[in-house]
């Protein structure tokens, strides 16, 4: 059953590194841990992970104490690229890598549909679990 649910992940993450300004993608718990990547060899998957789940923590506070709602996404903006983080439902956030000259509305619509998606398949495996 986990070997079907990390296939179909890696399936939503190789999607979006289809779209040629998205670098690689990582889904993970809340808690850092890594769950599935499409990641270059460059990268540490681990290390995104971790890192990308403590800046989603102190987001989500950040938004509660300005009263601002729920937490989306957290985007970290360099000179080379952007990493952007999204909650995918109540135990994981998908971790995306992208250029800076991504067309952002494609990337964030794209993002959206797979975020969606790995909601529902990691929600399918918890009920089923």
């Amino acid at each position: 059953m986990i070997a079907d649910v990390t296939r179909r992940l890696q399936g939503i993450l190789a999607e979006l590194r289809r779209l040629p300004a998205v670098l690689g993608a990582t889904v993970a718990r809340r808690d850092g841990i890594l769950i599935a990547h499409a990641l270059p060899k460059t990268m540490d998957p681990k290390k995104i992970a971790a890192m990308a789940a403590a800046i989603v923590g102190t987001s989500e506070m950040a938004v509660v104490e300005m009263g601002l709602g729920s937490f989306n996404s957290s985007i970290v903006d360099t000179p080379i690229g952007k990493m952007i983080s999204t909650g995918a439902g109540e135990e994981a956030i998908l971790v995306t890598m992208v250029r800076n000259e991504a067309n952002m509305g494609l990337v964030l619509l794209s993002v959206d549909k797979a975020v969606q998606s790995i909601a529902a398949i990691l929600k399918t495996e918890e009920v089923s679990a």
